[in-house]
């Protein structure tokens, strides 16, 4: 275990500190909060947020996915890809500051790190987006399998790891995305048209799959073939066919099964490439944890459990959390450690303290809150005094 401290983190975008000045911001997380940690965002996807104690933009739209910090370009040399800088970033010493002003404040820093949940970048490059059967590069959403995008991310990690030497670092979205369901449509999507949407068939993805001896464009004119008269007729909510396991085997002859193994074998080796990076560079590594079910819409392996040293649990209704959280440690690193992510009602002190015994009495090490800037001063500090009164 990291320590015998039960640790208090909150998620943070850095215009969040850095609009109220680092010293205000700073204070209310370690002093009206009472929190140990910043887990700040050197990269993010997107931002549209009602921010209720920001002194200049309550309402915030921030870009369509961008990087917080002033990049070394010559560190890209390997992809095509160069990170948007954001317009937050005024000059090259901004990103260092927050972190400066974070440790002089006694609190720790972790870095939140966004992968291929990226709108800006599949948009720029749709040449490395996901791609469905039919070829539409999805917005939103980069492959996991080319080159560029694997160059990028190791490039990026890196360089958040090497120059500001977080404690931890928080991945978010390193696997294959869903099916973004379009939110204006008048019919709905059967199941497992949804299911076969979310493939990836980018051609670097079915490259691979080339290479397994598996053809991949007959298998992709073959499902885009079968999905385009059941798209058309839409879902029938009372003969809308799941998805199995039993249908997935059996599906394409096989094909689907055999395709969804190649593309988990590319995507996993890929997080488990920047897994190292993190962990070799001295930072543990915290994310969910990953099990064969979701397996199959995110192409993660389980064995990518072993590698994460602090693992983000939200606890199911009715879960017997203190036997779930001794299930979950087992499943990690040696001597990993479990965080509650606590989200809902914090409106009150109980209502904060609730949370944070909960942890405790599962057995928890620590317990992530979001969202700094999202939060009203007064949620905070019912964080606050709820720390105060373990």
């Amino acid at each position: 275990m990291e320590t015998n401290t039960f640790v208090v983190s909150l998620y943070t975008y850095p215009w969040d500190l850095t609009h109220e000045g680092l010293e205000v911001s700073l204070d209310r997380i370690a002093n009206l909060a009472a929190c140990d940690e910043v887990l700040l965002t050197p990269c993010y996807h997107r931002s549209e947020y009602f921010l209720p104690h920001n002194p200049r933009h309550p309402i915030y739209f921030g870009e369509n996915g961008a990087v917080y910090f002033a990049p070394d370009l010559s560190r890209f040399g390997k992809t095509r890809i160069r990170p948007r800088v954001s317009r937050e970033v005024t000059d090259d010493g901004y990103f260092d500051r927050i972190v400066e002003a974070i440790d002089r404040s006694g609190l720790q820093f972790a870095a939140w790190m966004v992968y291929t949940y990226q709108n800006y970048l599949s948009e720029q490059y749709p040449e490395f987006a996901k791609h469905d059967a039919f070829g539409t590069p999805y917005v939103g959403q980069l492959s996991t399998a080319p080159q560029d995008v694997r160059e990028y991310f190791l490039a990026l990690t890196a360089q958040v790891v090497e120059r500001y030497r977080p404690s931890a670092v928080w991945v978010e979205s390193l696997m294959r995305r869903g099916f973004p369901m379009p939110g204006k449509r008048r019919a709905e999507i059967p199941l497992r048209c949804r299911f076969l949407l979310s493939l990836c068939f980018n051609p670097a993805s079915m490259a691979c799959a080339d290479a397994e001896g598996l053809e991949a464009m007959p298998f992709r004119s073959n499902v885009a073939d079968w999905m385009r008269p059941r798209l058309a007729k839409g879902a029938d909510p009372v003969f809308d066919e799941p998805v199995t396991d039993a249908w997935i085997a059996d599906a394409f002859e096989g094909r689907l099964e055999r395709y969804l193994a190649i593309s988990r074998k590319q995507t996993t080796d890929l997080w488990l490439e920047v897994a190292e990076v993190i962990r070799g560079g001295g930072a543990k590594l915290q994310t969910d944890l990953a099990d064969s079910e979701r397996a199959l819409s995110n192409d993660l392996d389980p064995l990518i459990n072993t590698r994460i040293d602090r693992l983000s649990y939200s606890p199911r209704p009715g879960e017997e959390a203190t036997l779930r959280v001794a299930e979950l440690r087992q499943q990690i690193a040696a001597g990993g450690t479990v965080f509650f992510r606590c989200g809902g009602d914090l409106s009150t002190v109980t209502a904060a303290r609730e949370k944070l015994d909960a942890a405790r009495r599962a057995g928890a090490e620590g317990v992530t809150f979001a969202n700094y800037g999202l939060l009203t001063e007064d949620q905070l500090g019912n964080i606050g005094q709820a720390v105060r009164s373990l």
